[in-house]
């Protein structure tokens, strides 16, 4: 058969993502769904950086799915069987909320595929396609292959690695608590390097939910990478300020940058959101810790719970200046249709009627706050970045200034740094 998976538009030009405009995150599980098809023509589309092509000639499409690119994944399903491809749904959406897109694609995947791929394929070929694939276990972390790269378009200096998946943690704004992949998992050390051994690129990204839920394994596997001499960035807890070791290991393992999640500095706000494990009195000696060892800080921060007023935005500025952050991404709470908090502030009648799919990534308020506006929810998260710009900009001649020398290795790197650095983030931006 002829294949085609693909990855949906996402990303926002001139959104609140600057610094990806010069980063091209892969889609890891399509290059792994290319790996299980042995046998069959393959082909990935990303569309954030290329065209998709007609369903003319396909046999078979994939499409990865999320809340805000579904609108738009509904269309493409649309053009795609007009042309006689059958079209298969898979990732976040289709796994909560599979009676929908089954009202669009033929079938969908709920959970993981690697374990019910061969038999899409299967069924496909004989042209009878079950309407759900339903994983009936998670995903055994040795059992994933290596991703078909060759395939993924990547650039030449950077790329994507996933040690883990799942997460042991509970937030309430977090989607992963509702999905069948939520159980953590960890992937041999041993696979890893050897995986990271056999990429082209020197800098690499871990993708993990949170790789630091068994701080025994990270430590292993951060001992196990130092001698492959690679560089990487990681997204990080707030608890990993408490353990010296862990911090050596990932600064010697070649961490750059941590993107830590510390949501809010409102402790009413952090127990609402059951993040209750971040401590706000820790936040600055975990920055100084990082600093100390020449790793980059990006900050991330939420707004809109029902514990924020219309305060939160110049606090929360006023604080990361404090604390002494690299950089932030400002993040609006969005509750994805099918979890909890969907249903809570549906039957508490607070969403908004005239949102569309779209808006459901973070940078737009879809819901009415407790204290405030929904217009002002999304005019203070502007507010505050743009306060924040010129401290974030004025910062970064000492961020290079202290890693010049390892930045010099790295010019590519440098670019990414100065271009996100240059732009503004914008509140509210559609993708096309």
């Amino acid at each position: 058969m002829r294949i085609l998976l693909v990855k949906p538009r996402w990303f926002v030009h001139g959104g609140q993502y600057r610094y990806l405009e010069n980063v091209r995150f892969t889609p890891l599980s399509l290059g792994i769904l290319a790996a299980l098809s042995d046998g069959h023509e393959v082909k990935i589309a990303d569309a954030d950086w290329q065209a998709i092509p007609s369903g003319e000639g396909f046999d078979l499409i994939g499409i990865t799915v999320t809340t805000f690119t579904s609108e738009r994944v509904y269309d493409l399903t649309r053009e795609f069987k007009k042309r006689g491809a059958k079209v298969i749904l898979g990732g976040v959406h289709p796994s909560i909320l599979p009676e929908e897109c089954l009202d669009h694609a033929d079938s969908v995947v709920v959970g993981e595929a690697e374990y019910v791929w061969k038999n899409v394929l299967r069924d496909a070929e004989k042209g009878g396609l079950e309407r759900i694939y339903r994983s009936e276990r998670p995903t055994d972390m040795n059992d994933v292959p290596f991703p078909r790269r060759a395939l993924l378009d990547e650039p030449s200096w950077f790329t994507c690695v996933q040690a883990t998946r799942g997460c042991p943690n509970s937030c309430r704004y977090c989607y992963l608590p509702s999905t069948p992949w939520r159980e953590y998992r960890k992937r041999a050390v041993e696979l890893v390097v050897e995986e990271i051994r056999s990429l082209r690129q020197k800098i690499f990204f871990f993708v993990d939910d949170n790789l630091f839920a068994d701080r025994d394994y990270a430590i292993r596997l951060f001992h196990a990478i130092v001698p492959l001499k690679k560089s990487w960035a990681i997204q990080g807890p707030t608890t990993i300020g408490d353990d010296d070791e862990l911090l050596d290991a990932m600064a010697e393992a070649g961490c750059f940058n941590v993107q830590v999640g510390f949501q809010s500095f409102n402790k009413n706000s952090l127990k609402w959101a059951s993040v209750e494990h971040n401590r706000v009195e820790k936040y600055r000696d975990l920055v100084r810790k990082l600093h100390d060892r020449k790793i980059i800080i990006t900050g991330f921060f939420m707004f809109g719970f029902d514990t924020d007023g219309p305060d939160a935005f110049d606090a929360t500025v006023e604080l990361a200046k404090v604390i002494d952050i690299d950089d932030a991404n400002l993040y609006i709470l969005t509750p994805y249709p099918g979890t909890p908090i969907y249903e809570r502030f549906q039957r508490e009648g607070r969403l908004l009627k005239a949102t569309r799919r779209t808006q459901f990534g973070w940078s737009h308020a879809v819901f009415d706050p407790k204290q405030m506006t929904h217009e002002e929810l999304e005019r203070g998260v502007q507010r505050a970045y743009d306060m924040l710009y010129p401290f974030f900009r004025k910062k970064l001649k000492r961020v290079i200034f202290k890693r010049f020398s390892w930045l010099l290795k790295h010019p590519r790197l440098i670019a990414v740094l100065v271009g996100g650095n240059i732009r503004r983030a914008r509140v509210g931006i559609e993708p096309p």
